[in-house]
């Protein structure tokens, strides 16, 4: 296995992962703080994980040519050889429980009974996205636990039948899992990867799940299996800004009347641009929620008389 490591503006994550992410066996990325917790001059380092060696060479040339599309100047790498570790397996053992609003995420490994109120999910580090780590994992779970205290949200998602709730890049599932413990509704959880389908599906069985939480593989959102089930109460989408904007059009009109549209994967600088293009399909923001950099828009369509 091999790494390479590099550091970027947080404006340009987006477009280095999004061109480096294939070949990839995994990747991640982080805000480069110091010692007390400040930014360091707005980076973010940019880990990739290799099964093969890469060509130096080569790399350097594609992020040359990355970093003159997005306008900043070309980092530097380091490329290093790992020895033989069952990353999964480490991450697992290190995977403390997180507490977000009324959930609380915690690993398999994890023996301790939840806290009297909370609800629980179990999520295992994977080779997916999604343990509640992330900051915009965590804006959609918060934004979860707000529409499920409003009176409206359980009248609306119990007329919408059969499956009432879709997650659109699923990753490991833990969006769907969440929705369907507080709303004890069916879900439809979408990704394009089937690698992540296969965990989130493994994901759902721990949970016990299974009868409420379809985990499928679709590219986009005009995949049959996900129109047939619409109009969705809520839709979820932790993606990245761009395949957002693409897709918004396609998405909101699998929105119910008055259902709400949960929308992450995007830094702070790119919400006129996302917001822009559901604003085109006639959704209203109704909250936007930042942590770091990274935001988390709620959006609804419109229906004639009061929601509450």
């Amino acid at each position: 296995m091999w790494s390479v490591t590099f550091r970027v503006p947080g404006s340009a994550v987006e477009a280095f992962t999004a061109r480096l992410q294939d070949g990839a066996s995994a990747y991640s990325t982080f805000e480069v703080l110091d010692r007390e917790g400040r930014h360091v001059g707005g980076q973010w380092q940019i880990d990739i994980l290799r099964s093969k060696k890469p060509d130096r060479t080569d790399l350097v040339s594609q992020l040359a040519l990355i970093a003159a599309t997005a306008n900043v100047p070309a980092p530097s790498l380091t490329i290093a050889s790992l020895p033989d570790t069952d990353w999964v397996a480490k991450n697992l053992s290190t995977f403390e429980p997180i507490s977000i609003g009324r959930f609380r995420v915690h690993g398999s490994h994890e023996e301790k009974k939840p806290s009297s109120g909370k609800v629980s999910i179990c999520v295992d580090a994977a080779t997916a996205f999604g343990t509640g780590e992330h900051a915009t994992t965590r804006g959609c779970l918060l934004a979860l636990d707000a529409l499920a205290k409003r009176p409206w949200s359980r009248r609306h998602i119990a007329k919408s039948a059969p499956t009432s709730i879709l997650d659109v890049g699923c990753g490991t599932g833990i969006l769907a899992l969440a929705a369907a413990r507080i709303w004890q509704s069916r879900v439809l959880a979408s990704d394009i990867d089937p690698e992540a389908v296969k965990v989130a599906r493994r994901t759902v069985k721990a949970n016990g799940l299974g009868p409420r939480v379809r985990a499928v593989i679709a590219t986009g959102v005009r995949s049959r299996i996900i129109k047939q089930s619409a109009p969705y109460a809520v839709i979820t989408a932790n993606i990245l800004a761009r395949p957002l904007v693409y897709i918004a059009r396609d998405m909101s009109s699998l929105l119910a009347p008055g259902g709400r549209i949960v929308l992450s994967g995007l830094l702070e600088t790119q919400i006129p641009m996302v917001l822009s293009a559901y604003r085109a399909q006639r959704l209203v923001l109704e909250k936007a929620l930042l942590i770091g950099e990274w935001a988390t828009l709620v959006l609804y369509r419109p229906i004639s008389g009061p929601i509450s």
